[in-house]
């Protein structure tokens, strides 16, 4: 009988998401090796590495943090936390070990040794490695530009490496900057020689905390364990929510551009091979992925991230009567048209934009309402739920804009939007819950604030006007002129708010890999020690990571993105005889941001029968794609079968830079609709293939 020999648990999915603690305490009635959670992600925009900000309430976070600081103390395992603050800059960093101090005063922690990992870089290093040409690109965009990467701040995403130097070392709490999320859970199983393909694949599915169980949110704990037979399991220390080799299989998709294969600082996740396993009704585990030490750029490429700031921002919100709207020429985003997508809507399509608005006597009351009820409406998960990697579409960066009203009071507004026909059947449930939550969770938030939520549509629709400029009377100027503009043709409404100071725009400067292993040796992720006793750290000196070979060589599978798994374009054999629309087909149909150039779609089929049916029909191949969500076929990175969760993955190279002056959905997660639509034509070849199953 195989025997346990590592346990790790996931806090949540990002510190400040939040988590049942009677979750942690479940958890905990185990053997407990480390505490782990990433603390933050690019998918929000380049704002928060720009500014040094936080994505989360800090009390949010705060709260997170002291439960985990709770579950170390009692279990003596370490704790580790990556890409602190949010985008793991070192203001950000400086953020979050503010809040690390706070909570370690009100605990008395005493004598804690703490490792601060730093993964922040100077630009002008970056500028050399630019002009010796070792940038490497990681898809299409940004374009380089040394004014606009001397702007900039950058960080590295770090690898395993400085983790497990820290824990080597002995240190109970690492807290890390930027880091690769994955390499936070694979750094302390590796160096307990746990096999390096385990020990990255249970990174990946733990790296989003309970997102990979039935039903999934990064708002709850998840366990892995790990077995001396090279298996790992996952449960799920909440009652309500269980993990399957299905939930597992369809999580290893989740933000990757490939089904099967994944890039790392060190080399290259492969699991063409993995089993996904059921152990009991609420258990499931994984065995044979592996992990491969690759030629250049693999290993020690280290991927960049770089923000810099546009300007001030400048953005109105303009009520419409809906006979004005086709007046106005497709580059104005209006909800009920175009607000979600750039593609206006077409035939029975519906465009909802959901308008959160708040008023309190406080600006912080206003501010944290609308967050609440933004924050539940993307993340909520309801029964028939198919997009599941978010309900709704942002188009701003930070996505709220907070502003002072006439009478004295503070207002908050949020715009949004989605075109998904299984959320609108569910709004009116899915508004009532999230309204029950807040009211359980957070009361004070709506005692001290009131809200509304404007349901804009081809009926009463809402066009966004956003300028944005460095100079702020050309700022005003010009966000007039252009508010003026979309007037003339179509008069704004009672209701409108026009010319709010939304927060300043930043754009993505940098996103490529980093190739020399001399600045990634000897430059980057300075590990800075502490002696910890309640708020007061004392500085213990500075070391450097230990750097050492992960992997196997000499692999004989496929590593080649573009080809591996590859749906062909083959012709169909037989008649149609049937046509079905996806959405009875496929349990989930979602859309995500992975990374900020490139969009992937993930189908993931109710059966076996829907899944052959569907790649039998022709319908999924690159070429025909690339005609369903009107894009040229250079667009599309790929699209790709995979078996092991009868699953469809869609990879495309993003219209835009996530985040951009005019994006319609910064995290992507709402860009799937021409998909859900589709009608799959079923031929009697697959007939007879799927009565055999």
């Amino acid at each position: 009988m195989a025997q346990l020999v590592y346990r790790v648990v996931s806090a949540c999915g990002a510190l400040g998401y939040g988590y049942p603690r009677e979750s942690m305490e479940k958890a905990l009635e185990g053997r407990i090796d480390a505490i782990v959670s990433d603390a933050g992600s690019m998918d929000a925009g380049p704002y928060y590495l720009g500014t040094g900000t936080e994505y989360f309430e800090r009390e949010a976070v705060k709260a997170d943090w002291r439960h985990m600081v709770e579950a170390a103390r009692k279990t003596g395992a370490p704790v580790i936390l990556g890409s602190s603050g949010m985008a793991g800059g070192d203001r950000n960093l400086a953020w979050m070990l503010d809040v690390a101090k706070v909570v370690f005063a009100e605990l008395g922690v005493k004598d804690a040794k703490v490792a601060v990992i730093g993964a922040e870089l100077d630009p002008e290093i970056v500028i050399a490695e630019l002009r010796a040409g070792r940038l490497r690109p990681t898809g299409v965009g940004p374009e380089l530009d040394e004014a606009a990467l001397r702007e900039s701040v950058i960080v590295g995403q770090m690898g395993i490496h400085p983790i497990l130097t820290a824990l080597e070392a002995g240190a109970q709490y690492v807290i890390c900057g930027r880091s690769c999320d994955i390499a936070l859970f694979a750094a302390d199983m590796i160096r307990r020689g746990i096999d390096a393909g385990l020990a990255y694949h249970v990174g990946h599915v733990l790296e989003c905390g309970a997102l990979a169980c039935d039903p999934g949110s990064p708002s709850d704990c998840l366990v892995a364990e790990i077995y001396d037979d090279g298996s790992a399991v996952f449960v799920a220390p909440n009652p309500d929510r269980r993990c399957t080799p299905y939930s597992i299989a369809a999580h290893s998709l989740y933000e990757e551009s490939h089904p099967q294969l994944q890039f790392y600082p060190e080399g290259i996740l492969a699991m063409e091979k993995t089993e996904f396993f059921a152990r009991d009704g609420r258990a499931a585990g994984i065995r044979g992925s592996r992990f491969v030490r690759s030629g250049k750029p693999w290993p020690w490429s280290i991927k960049l991230e770089g923000a810099r700031r546009l300007g001030g921002r400048k953005v109105s919100l303009l009520r419409l009567d809906p006979a004005d709207v086709a007046k106005l020429p497709e580059s104005v985003l209006v909800y009920g048209r175009n607000g979600v997508q750039p593609r206006p809507v077409a035939g029975d399509e519906t465009e909802l934009g959901l308008i959160v608005e708040t008023t309190s006597k406080t600006e912080e009351g206003a501010v944290l309402l609308a967050s609440l009820l933004t924050h539940y409406l993307i993340h909520y998960g309801y029964p028939g739920r198919k997009a599941t990697a978010g309900n709704i579409a942002y188009p701003l960066s930070p996505n709220l804009v907070s502003f002072g009203r006439e009478d004295g009071s503070f207002g908050a507004v949020v715009p949004s939007g989605t075109r998904d026909p299984v959320f609108f059947a569910n709004y009116a449930k899915i508004k009532a819950a999230v309204l029950r939550i807040i009211s359980d969770q957070f009361p004070d938030a709506l005692a001290n604030a009131t809200w509304t939520i404007h349901e804009a549509g081809a009926g009463n629709p809402v066009a966004l006007v956003r300028t944005i400029d460095r100079d702020p009377k050309a700022l005003a100027t010009r966000h007039a002129a252009e508010v003026a503009a979309v007037t003339a043709l179509a008069p704004a409404q009672e209701g409108s708010l026009v010319g709010l100071d939304a927060p300043d725009a930043y754009e993505w400067s940098l996103y490529h890999l980093l190739q020399n292993e001399a600045v990634i040796k000897d430059t980057m992720f300075p590990i800075t020690w502490y002696a910890a006793t309640g708020a007061d750290w004392t500085e213990q000196g500075t070391t450097r990571p230990v750097y050492g070979d992960i992997g196997e060589t000499g692999y004989a599978g496929s590593l080649d993105d573009r080809a591996l798994s590859l749906i062909a374009d083959v012709a169909p054999d037989g008649p149609v005889h049937a046509t079905t629309p996806l959405l009875d087909m496929a349990v989930v149909i979602r859309s995500k941001d992975a990374g900020i150039n490139r969009l992937t779609f993930d189908v993931i089929f109710t059966s076996a029968e829907n899944y052959e049916a569907a790649l039998r029909s022709n319908a999924f191949c690159a070429r025909a794609v690339a005609g369903t969500l009107g894009l040229p076929a250079e667009r599309i990175v790929g699209t790709f079968f995979v078996d092991s969760c009868d699953a469809i993955k869609i990879s495309v190279d993003r219209p835009n830079i996530s985040a951009s002056p005019d994006e319609h959905d910064v995290f992507g997660a709402q860009q799937q609709s021409a998909i859900e639509r589709m009608s799959v034509p079923i031929h009697a070849e697959a007939l007879a293939m799927a009565s055999a199953f």
